[in-house]
């Protein structure tokens, strides 16, 4: 079985990297990882952080067969009950201020459900970089958690008759903001530019315990995230080798 996992950025991946034996493929226009899991041969693409850059790099990803796709990294919690580390597994996926949602394949949500994460009805795709507490109430009533990328990874896995599904661990909860303006730290890329970062803490300097705190949160998100997906590949592998044996026996 062929499986693609996307990642917006090393840290999501940092964790479920160091699990196992990942090799950086050649050069191309995206990180790329591959490494057998529990019978899957698993890819690995860094996509870099938002809608633009995600369905540049789940296109390219894509051109190589996969079996599924699992949307997976941080999210940004809506509601009072998602805690640091939940790992919330979405029916739905809504692009923000755009009438247009993708689903998660039913099996593969029910699997992940099985695997212990948390069924919720819909994750929301924003446009920018959802980063007060204020913005995060006003999208309360839209969906559980917050992300960048996982709506135009399953369009794309649906265009090209892939079965995915969007998983994700809460780096950050309802009443939290963001330490600094992260959108004005990304290269043309999408990823995090960390002098960026350190520039702008250092003209906010009391916001140096905000930002010490989103790390050590990543850190736990990352590596509950990690668990999770070492388990969720061992059920798909146990799930879907029964079904085709199952399959082949009614032949």
């Amino acid at each position: 079985m062929k499986i693609l996992v996307t990642f917006a950025v090393a840290a999501e991946f940092a964790a479920w990297r160091r699990h196992h034996d990942f090799r950086a493929a050649a050069a191309g226009p995206f990180p790329l990882y591959t490494a057998e899991i529990g019978g899957c041969t698993t890819r690995v693409v860094l996509t870099g952080v938002g809608a633009e850059m995600a369905s540049k790099a789940a296109r390219w990803a894509l051109e190589s067969p996969a079996d599924l796709c699992v949307s997976s990294g941080f999210a940004g919690g809506l509601g009072a009950g998602v805690a640091i580390g939940s790992v919330l597994a979405a029916r739905l996926i809504r692009r923000a201020e755009k009438d247009l949602a993708v689903a998660s394949d039913g099996d593969l949500l029910e699997a992940a459900c099985d695997a212990g994460a948390r069924h919720v009805e819909r994750f929301l795709t924003a446009e920018r970089v959802v980063g007060s507490a204020a913005e995060k109430a006003a999208l309360a009533h839209e969906a559980e958690a917050v992300e960048m990328e996982s709506y135009v990874i399953l369009a794309e896995a649906a265009r090209r008759g892939v079965r995915a599904v969007a998983v994700r661990a809460t780096s950050d909860t309802f009443d939290t903001s963001m330490p600094c303006s992260f959108e004005r730290t990304l290269d043309e890329r999408g990823r995090i530019r960390t002098l960026a970062v350190l520039a702008a803490i250092a003209r906010r300097p009391q916001q140096i315990p905000a930002l010490l705190r989103l790390a050590r949160d990543c850190r736990i998100a990352a590596r509950h995230l990690a668990a999770f997906l070492d388990d969720y590949l061992s059920l798909l592998e146990v799930r879907l080798s029964f079904a085709q044996s199952e399959m082949v026996s009614a032949q």
